[in-house]
């Protein structure tokens, strides 16, 4: 009698555990409830949100539930809500090797299509090989640019550059990889004034080849007046970041703004106060790990989902980079818990860095 009473609460266990992830995924699949403390930092001329490390190894069970999912339905909601001009993303497209050519069209649906539809542009000649991950309902006014680095996962077959570089764009044409180590993108605000100058650069490739002379380059290229530096690498212990550290440290043109993945984490630090700039890691929109090496100059580090947010605010002499830090729960079940601002911080055209208030949140 034991015996069956065991194996009856066993089967029903199983049921429970069966049935449970179909409840979840229906509640799951609704609207993402609004971010807490994310009204506008001030009146915003341009916008972008940058994040990296996304490219998880799809699958078709559970898939809304994965972080990236989750993490790409809040930045849905958000662009709908206040959109943004661009897109940055910090690299590790497409693990755990990159991109290769038999898998091309299921990786680029479901790492970029699905996720990211609502700021796609599927009038390619391939995208209507793809277009069915993107329901009408989904997507967006207008596309904005995707801008894309490469990460070392990017690298790990020799064919992942080139389809990354060349044929994606055919799938999904505002996707842009950078064809060299470094480029310059000039970004136009809301008055369609130049004002932000966005260097995407592989700092790894420059410090093996001791290349710091095409970063000064693209810097005094760069038309700014702000100038933001987006790469996969943080600025920390461990190669590249002493190498950048050092390299900019030589260079007499201002930085405003440095952004990273590679650690699936979500990290603030700032600089030498000499010559101070933000540092910023959102490199937690499909997974997280723990924190081994802290940025140089770190202020603020949580290991959660999420993204980053960066508005050009104001005028004149009161004009502000402010970079938001968006973090959802840990626990793909927990979707009753808002994303939330966790952290906030802006820089001036000056170099001087200073934490925000998050509004509806006690700091």
């Amino acid at each position: 009698m034991r015996r069956r009473l065991e194996a009856r609460r066993n089967l029903v266990a199983k049921i429970a555990v069966a049935a449970l992830p179909a409840a979840l995924l229906l509640a799951a699949c609704g609207p993402p409830a609004p971010v807490v403390g994310a009204d506008e930092p001030g009146p915003v001329r341009l916008s972008f949100f940058a994040f990296g490390d996304t490219g998880v190894v799809p699958n078709s069970i559970g898939r809304s539930m994965q972080a990236q999912m989750r993490v790409a339905g809040v930045l849905e909601a958000e662009q709908r809500r206040r959109p943004v001009d661009a897109v940055v993303m910090l690299g590790d497209n497409f693990y755990p090797s990159g991109l290769l050519e038999k898998e091309l069209e299921p990786r680029v649906r479901e790492n970029l299509v699905r996720p990211y539809c609502v700021f796609l542009a599927l009038d390619g000649p391939e995208s209507a090989r793809v277009a069915d991950a993107c329901e009408p309902s989904r997507r967006g006014e207008r596309p904005v640019p995707l801008y894309a680095v490469l990460g070392n996962h990017d690298m790990g077959m020799p064919e992942s550059p080139r389809l990354q570089r060349e044929v994606v764009p055919r799938f999904v044409p505002n996707w842009h990889v950078p064809a060299q180590a470094i480029e310059v993108i000039e970004l136009a605000d809301s008055n369609l004034q130049p004002g932000v100058s966005l260097i995407l650069y592989d700092p790894v490739v420059l410090a093996e080849s001791g290349d710091g002379a095409a970063l000064e380059r693209a810097l005094r290229s760069a038309r700014g007046p702000w100038r933001i530096l987006a790469g996969h690498y943080p600025i920390r212990d461990g190669h590249p970041g002493p190498w950048i550290a050092k390299t900019l440290a030589g260079i007499d043109v201002p930085v405003h703004l440095h952004l990273a993945g590679h650690d699936h984490n979500l990290q603030i630090g700032v600089s030498a106060p000499d010559r101070p700039y933000l540092q910023v890691v959102a490199g937690s929109g499909a997974s997280m790990r723990p924190i081994k090496h802290p940025l140089f100059g770190g202020r603020f580090a949580l290991i959660q989902p999420g993204f980053s947010r960066i508005d050009l605010v104001g005028e004149g002499d009161a004009a502000r980079l402010v970079v938001s830090l968006v973090a959802l729960p840990v626990s793909n079940l927990a979707f009753w818990i808002a994303p939330r601002v966790v952290s906030r911080w802006s820089v001036g055209l000056d170099g001087d860095v200073r934490e925000e208030p998050i509004p509806g949140v006690a700091n």
